[in-house]
């Protein structure tokens, strides 16, 4: 008799982003804060595993704040994978997409493999160089209604594709593709190093995280069902300010490069996003060409770590999950926020005058390259931000202490991975592998939901792009521990799910 084990603990339980659903309190694609939880699997390892094309139109609205910001090139396919995994009465479905479908991916794969919402998991590669959410939803000329339907009808075709099957798992590096893109000055202050800036340091790179992750899964045979990779960086070469594209970039080309050196089998091909917070792919804004270029060296590595992979000495499946609480601290006081203020407004009169020197305010670093519009337009969500907080301090409003964050752990033998729902910096994806009871952990981000970006300890008080983005969101600063607290959560979450499979 099949059986799944089940165990629970008493722990505590606007528009920018560039290409994300942006609310002053984000939501996710999940429930109410619970207590910890962990299910076993017992039994053989099957599973399904499909694709389905996802390659817009021309004219769709596209994820820019340009003077026409809709899709002018096909420059690339797109796609959608889903993967099931199904072991005795566990049975756990995976969404990967270009787009950012977390509550729509996770509804319709519980409702086709009839699970619970907290078995589904949908992750989306963050390539900007696609189409809006909300044109998805909105139809987008056709293609959204398209869209949703094969999603759906995709995930009810899960059910009648279970294959027997066996995981190995390698891994390679490329660092020659990335940079951190968080620069430090002499003075120790720190600055979105955006690609000029990059330049100037003679080819920087920084402290990137050159890993590169690769689990098989097999049939029987031996042949080749699905393919996952994982790497870190955000997948913006492609992506045009003014002329929008749609392009899979790196991540794209490089499942791409992978699945055709399978050819004539055409196995499954996934991508999962790093903790890419603060990690850019070299030569943003470039074009196709440099994302075809990064997708080549990232497609060897992927294709290098397929050809030395080592079997899984189990085929244990357990899935863990719970809620990390980031901290908030204190907003800055009243007189500050007005100095600010006063920065924020004479910057957009500036950029309304065509001042070519309107490249930093705040602590932001905006390219040359960027239309004045475009600069105003980042810019003027902080205004927004500093009235909200100056009346917040006035009025005596009340915020919340801390930031929830759903963290879920899923074990396979050796191999395991934390989702985080976020753009959680790259230090935050080297503690969780770091301290992790499994051989292969995977840190995948941008999975069930979008918080915006979250830094660790170390952020904490920066004033950059990525460290201050609580801006965008309406919400206070973080406080030390910051990220951290979402890195120790997912390692709690790694040894229950560990200690559960025995």
């Amino acid at each position: 008799m099949r059986r799944t084990k089940r165990i629970g603990t008493n722990r505590r339980h606007f528009m920018l982003g560039l290409g994300a659903s942006l609310l002053p309190f984000p939501r996710l694609a999940w429930g109410k804060p619970k207590a910890d939880q962990v299910l076993v699997g017992r039994g053989e390892l099957e599973i399904s595993a499909l694709r389905f094309d996802c390659t817009p139109p021309v004219g769709v609205p596209s994820p820019t704040l340009g003077a026409n910001p809709v899709v002018r090139h096909i420059e690339g396919p797109m796609e959608t994978r889903l993967l099931a995994l199904r072991q005795g009465d566990l049975t756990l479905g995976w969404v990967n997409s270009e787009y950012n479908i977390w509550s729509e991916g996770r509804r319709y794969l519980a409702r086709g493999l009839g699970i619970p919402h907290e078995q589904t998991i949908t992750s989306v590669t963050h390539n900007h160089s696609v189409v809006t959410l909300g044109g998805l939803r909105s139809n987008a000329r056709g293609f959204g209604k398209r869209f949703f339907r094969n999603l759906r009808e995709a995930a009810r075709s899960l059910e009648a594709g279970f294959e027997p099957a066996r995981l190995s798992w390698g891994t390679a590096e490329e660092s020659s593709i990335t940079y951190n893109r968080k620069g430090v000055r002499p003075d120790g202050s720190t600055y979105f190093m955006r690609e000029e800036d990059r330049v100037l340091l003679g080819d920087f790179e920084g402290a990137n995280d050159p890993l590169v992750s690769l689990l098989r899964f097999d049939r029987p045979d031996g042949s080749p069902l699905a393919l996952m990779g994982h790497f870190t960086g955000h997948p913006v070469a492609s992506y045009h300010l003014e002329e929008p594209v749609i392009n899979p970039d790196f991540s794209g080309w490089a499942i791409l490069e992978l699945l055709e050196s399978f050819h004539p089998q055409r196995p499954v091909g996934f991508f999962l996003q790093g903790c890419a917070g603060d990690i850019n792919v070299k030569g943003m804004f470039d074009g196709a060409e440099r994302a075809r270029a990064a997708g080549r060296r990232l497609g060897d590595a992927f294709i290098r770590a397929a050809s030395g992979t080592r079997p899984n000495s189990s085929s244990a499946l357990a899935l863990a999950w719970g809620t990390a609480q980031v901290p908030y601290g204190p907003l800055p006081p009243p007189e500050e926020l007005q100095r600010q203020r006063q920065e924020l407004m004479d910057f957009q009169r500036r950029t309304e005058a065509g001042d070519p020197d309107t490249l930093r305010v705040l602590g932001y670093n905006f390219s040359a390259t960027m239309q004045m519009k475009y600069r105003r337009n980042l810019a003027r969500p902080l205004l927004r931000w500093t009235d909200w907080a100056l009346k917040v301090q006035k009025e005596g409003t009340a915020l919340p202490g801390s930031l929830p964050v759903p963290v879920q752990a899923i074990a396979l033998g050796d191999v395991a991975f934390v989702t985080i729902p976020c753009e959680a910096f790259s230090g935050i994806g080297r503690q969780i592998r770091r301290g992790s009871p499994f051989p292969m952990t995977i840190p995948a981000a941008y999975s069930n939901g979008y918080l915006g970006y979250i830094g660790t300890t170390r952020d904490v008080g920066d004033g950059e792009y990525m460290s201050a983005a609580y801006r965008y969101y309406l919400r206070p600063p973080f406080a030390r521990p910051a990220g951290n607290a979402i890195a120790a959560k997912g390692l709690e979450l790694l040894q229950m799910a560990k200690d559960a499979m025995g």
